[in-house]
């Protein structure tokens, strides 16, 4: 398979097989695949097709599967609204935004406070504000009634 695709299937199997989130017969059934098509995907030992991934993502509706594949673009993953629940969705976003902020607030002043900023706080300062640019996005659009 050579290096083609093989990040978004380490990705995948992080998702699918060490987090089971929802595991991959789960996984298989839920995207119309075999168990063994799909661990041989997850395994790097053949591609995910692009219909297969979108097929993955619908059923596994993971921000790790997502942000791979924005990484580097100018556009950033989004929760789409669901239509019930409005009011306490966008209560819920909003506090998702102000508590992400908060995070990355108070890891910047730990490191800072603690002399300095390395490559692990970078790490998890990086992680959180993508947790945070996506809750926002998600945000904008319940707001927007999207």
């Amino acid at each position: 398979m050579g290096d083609r695709g093989k990040e978004f299937a380490s990705i995948a199997y992080t998702v699918l097989v060490v987090d089971r989130h929802p595991g991959v017969k789960a996984a298989a059934r839920l995207v119309g695949m075999n168990y063994s098509t799909l661990h041989s995907r997850l395994i790097g030992r053949t591609s995910f097709s692009a219909d297969e991934v979108r097929d993955l993502v619908r059923a596994v509706p993971d921000p790790r599967l997502v942000s791979y594949l924005l990484d580097g673009t100018q556009f950033i993953a989004a929760e789409r609204p669901a239509p019930q629940e409005a009011a306490t969705t966008i209560q819920r976003g909003a506090t998702r935004v102000v508590v992400g902020a908060a995070d990355v607030l108070e890891i910047v002043d730990a490191s800072i406070a603690g002399g300095g900023f390395d490559h692990r706080n970078e790490a998890v300062v990086l992680k959180e504000i993508e947790e945070t640019q996506r809750a926002l996005a998600s945000l904008r659009l319940q707001i927007e009634g999207e």
